[in-house]
């Protein structure tokens, strides 16, 4: 049965090794020159007014994992949207356990006051 598995072994050695040697032949041969305008930050042109590691703030983050999260939930619904008609009653009510799941955590959210832009 393990030789069934030597195809996907020698494939994956085969492409770790070339992409091994592609970084080591790039860094052999790739330019060493480097300067002070090398590792500046090039944005439209322009020189830098603030500093480019500024944090934002966790709300940011929350929007846009609930943002995924919906999204998500809408892509795994499209299937079952597709063909409703065919898979009746038992799948109506998975369904509406899959969407109130997280409905519950969004009114949590929105009830605890997280996405509150104060």
């Amino acid at each position: 049965m393990l030789d069934q598995y030597l195809p996907l072994v020698m494939f994956t050695a085969i492409a770790i090794l070339i992409a091994v040697g592609v970084l080591f032949v790039a860094s052999f041969l790739g330019p060493k020159v480097s300067s002070k305008h090398k590792f500046d930050v090039y944005e439209c042109g322009m020189d830098q007014l603030d500093a480019p590691h500024k944090p934002f703030s966790v709300k940011f983050y929350a929007v846009a994992l609930i943002f995924m999260l919906l999204d998500i939930e809408t892509i795994f619904l499209l299937p079952w949207a597709i063909g409703f008609k065919e898979y009746g009653t038992d799948a109506l009510i998975a369904v509406a356990l899959f969407i109130l799941i997280p409905a519950l955590g969004l009114a949590y959210v929105i009830k605890s006051g997280a996405l509150k832009w104060d």
